[in-house]
């Protein structure tokens, strides 16, 4: 049988008819998989079956091609929308991002420096952006406006809870930034970000830029690539009226006084991802920690290992080598399940395990000896459930046998029921609001709020310290679905956490800061685990 699957959702929302067509396989079918009546389909029937379906779908347009054509004019003719335009309002680097996104998808944009009042997607109440900077609007006064309403709508409806993918992906959550939905078309004054460009000047004593977004990640793994010695500050600091927090980078020349063409590096790599430099020419700053003090360290090049094979998400494994070679552009080796016992680990400073379902003894206490002697484990999701034993603090927050006795129902339940009742425990790509310790390094480069990407109904109790981002007596998800059992779990429950062992240091990524390359705001956490949690 031939099916479509959710690769239609991106067509639907242009005015196509989207169907990818598959048929029995899955990625683990090889040549040739034996199905329910006994028979063998093999990749030359299934290919045959694709070529011929293809055809087929072409032959039934060229036959109905007035009716597509008519269909297609009225999905782009005006329809009436609960909100007219999405205003947002935040860092200038995220803010680019997002822009660099509606670009490609011929989304058209603007922006103001008005005050927007409407829906708030952070406290879903009615409330005003007074923010005197730039404020990008995007309205649904374009042709691309059903697309834009599923991207920027601030509650995703559900039809039915019974779904196998995510329910929510609201991009001013994806991307972080703080955003109104309104029912007015709000008027725009300009077409571009203002950017007020600074004087590079060879002869400071040291280049100081913030740390917020994966355009300073790019800029950081670009000149350590090079061989240019970077720091960064662990306390908030002020120099020349500017006020830097924690995270920010600071490149001196005399730590760099080897390197040759050192200006030359610094410049091109600074105009090429954009970044502002502010220069100073001492390491005494107006308010916070000097460069010399022990408030500011030296990021260390890295050498990372990530795990493949056996029980590892061929997925999860792909979102980490994606965002390795496309996205940090940073070296990384790929340690097979099959040889991972004869590996030296004490050659690689950093082990990421993406999600999996199974780690056994040999191996676990292999990397628990190495993290004791120094090394850095970074877990995603499911790989966190493989770490058994004491030395890992990390437990689940399980709701109590009596509010599951409370909750249940005496009377039996029916057979067709079944998956309705297992879809309470599961929460399908929900967003929840977190809140962030700021302090911890994890969570360098973000404020006071954070919106996770919840994908099982999985949660943890906190740590007893070193909690980066949590969610506290939260239930309910901002959006999306979350089954009424996994929704009581949520509440006080870990998002992101560190915690020592031995020498070592081992990284808890509850949620999956990469999931699809689309989160934009959790891949910072990402670059945070690997370059400043010591």
């Amino acid at each position: 049988m031939l099916y479509p699957s959710y690769g239609d959702t991106y067509p639907i929302y242009s005015g196509s008819i989207g169907m990818t067509y598959e048929q029995g396989g899955s990625g683990r079918a090889g040549l040739g998989v034996k199905i329910d009546n006994g028979d063998t389909l093999t990749l030359k029937d299934r290919i045959t079956h694709h070529y011929t379906t293809g055809l087929s779908t072409i032959e039934m347009a060229t036959k109905n091609a007035a009716e597509l054509n008519e269909e297609f004019s009225k999905f782009y003719s005006n329809k009436d929308y609960t909100y007219n335009s999405y205003v947002l309002s935040g860092d200038t680097d995220k803010l680019k991002m997002l822009t660099d996104l509606l670009d490609v998808h011929r989304i058209k944009y603007g922006f103001t420096k008005s005050k927007v009042k409407g829906l708030s997607y952070k406290s879903k109440k009615n409330e005003t952006l007074n923010s005197n900077s730039q404020k990008l609007v995007i309205s649904t006064n374009q042709p691309k406006s059903t697309l834009v309403t599923v991207l920027f709508e601030p509650e995703t409806k559900l039809t039915d809870s019974l779904t196998y993918d995510i329910t929510a992906w609201s991009l001013p959550y994806a991307y972080g930034i703080d955003a109104v939905a309104t029912k007015n078309i709000v008027s725009t004054s300009s077409n571009s970000i203002e950017y007020v460009p600074k004087v590079f000047e060879e002869n400071a004593y040291a280049y100081v830029t913030n740390w917020n977004s994966m355009k300073d990640a790019r800029f950081m793994t670009a000149l350590l690539k090079n061989k240019i010695r970077i720091r960064y500050a662990k306390e908030p600091f002020t120099v020349h009226n500017e006020n830097f927090d924690r995270g920010s980078l600071i490149i001196t020349k005399g730590d760099n006084s080897n390197v040759k063409n050192f200006n030359t590096i610094l410049k091109t790599t600074a105009e090429k991802y954009h970044k502002q430099l502010t220069t100073t020419a001492t390491g005494f700053v107006n308010t916070g920690k000097d460069f010399g003090s022990s408030a500011v360290q030296m990021i260390e090049d890295q050498k990372i290992a990530v795990l493949s094979g056996g029980s590892v998400s061929t997925l999860n494994f792909g979102e980490v080598w994606h965002f390795f070679e496309q996205q940090l552009h940073y070296p990384i080796t790929i340690l097979d399940d099959d040889y991972f016992n004869s590996i030296d680990l004490s050659e690689y400073t950093i082990l990421i395990l993406p999600e999996m379902n199974s780690l056994d003894d040999k191996k676990l206490e292999k990397i628990k000896e190495w993290i004791r002697n120094g090394g850095k484990l970074i877990a995603i999701g499911d790989a966190i459930k493989t770490l058994k034993g004491d030395d890992f603090s990390i437990s689940s927050n399980e709701t109590s046998k009596e509010e599951e006795e409370k909750d249940s129902i005496s009377k039996p339940k029916s057979y067709a029921s079944s998956t309705r009742e297992y879809i309470k425990n599961m929460i399908t790509g929900a967003i929840y609001k977190a809140k962030v310790d700021t302090t911890h390094p994890l969570a360098y480069g973000y404020d006071t709020t954070y919106y996770t990407m919840k994908l099982s109904g999985d949660a943890y109790k906190y740590l007893d310290s070193k909690n980066a981002v949590y969610i506290e007596n939260t239930t309910k998800p901002l959006t999306g679905f979350a089954g009424s059992n996994a929704q009581k779990k949520q509440a006080n429950s870990l998002v992101f956490a560190t915690e020592s062992m031995g020498k070592g240091t081992v990284v808890y990524l509850v949620d999956n800061p990469l999931f699809r390359g689309f989160w934009e705001n959790g891949k910072l956490v990402f670059v945070n685990a690997l370059f400043m949690v010591e």
